[in-house]
């Protein structure tokens, strides 16, 4: 399996070569691809890949269900989530123009029709847009003032019962503990090669 997104660090002139990558997942091969000026361009990611595996593995998602990707980089987790899922509704967004004219690309390319993306600085653009997941694996680099209000605007769209669902490195505790005081709940989804998986449910 291979998969990823963190930090998008995105140039105003971007070059017009471009990388291929390719994984199968659960029988359904992914193609995609990246180019210079946005994150892990070359392969997808240790946090990236982890957090997919737990969502294949952990977490049911229904027919129609509504998935918001936040931060998607050039489309990893939404493609194939859309890909494996194809009744489901999925809605990715990044404030990086490459990476949305990379994850447009990367829709084509996959012949997915159950999936959009959208330019957006978090949940800007969103308006009153809810969702049943919310799916992230958040720009540590961008620090607190970034990754709190993601957390903080998850609240406000998502659905009852839905989830918010997010990849850390292990060790980043304080992330953990701000998803427990704005949903007052956190749970360990899943663990491997030093990444964790952390989900919270809107219960009010």
């Amino acid at each position: 399996m291979g998969i990823m997104n963190t930090i998008h660090y995105f140039t105003k002139q971007p070059t017009k070569h471009k990388y291929k990558i390719s994984f199968e997942l659960a029988g359904t091969t992914i193609n995609l691809l990246s180019s210079n000026g946005v994150f892990s361009k070359k392969h997808i990611d240790t946090g990236t890949k982890v957090l997919i595996e737990s969502i294949v593995e952990k977490i049911s998602i229904h027919e129609n269900a509504e998935i918001l990707d936040l931060g998607c980089g050039y489309g990893i987790i939404g493609i194939t989530i859309a890909k494996l899922n194809p009744k489901a509704k999925v809605t990715m967004v990044d404030i990086n123009p490459l990476a949305i004219k990379l994850t447009n690309e990367n829709i084509k390319l996959n012949l997915v029709e159950n999936a959009i993306v959208i330019r957006s600085h978090l949940y800007s653009q969103l308006e009153n847009k809810k969702f049943d997941f919310i799916i992230s694996n958040p720009p540590l680099a961008a620090g607190y003032k970034v990754i709190f209000p993601l957390i903080e605007g998850a609240k406000d769209h998502l659905k009852e019962r839905g989830r918010i669902i997010i990849v850390l490195r292990k060790g980043i505790n304080t992330i953990p503990k701000k998803m427990k005081d704005v949903f007052g709940n956190v749970e360990l989804l899943y663990k491997r090669a030093g990444y964790r998986v952390f989900q919270s449910i809107k219960t009010s």
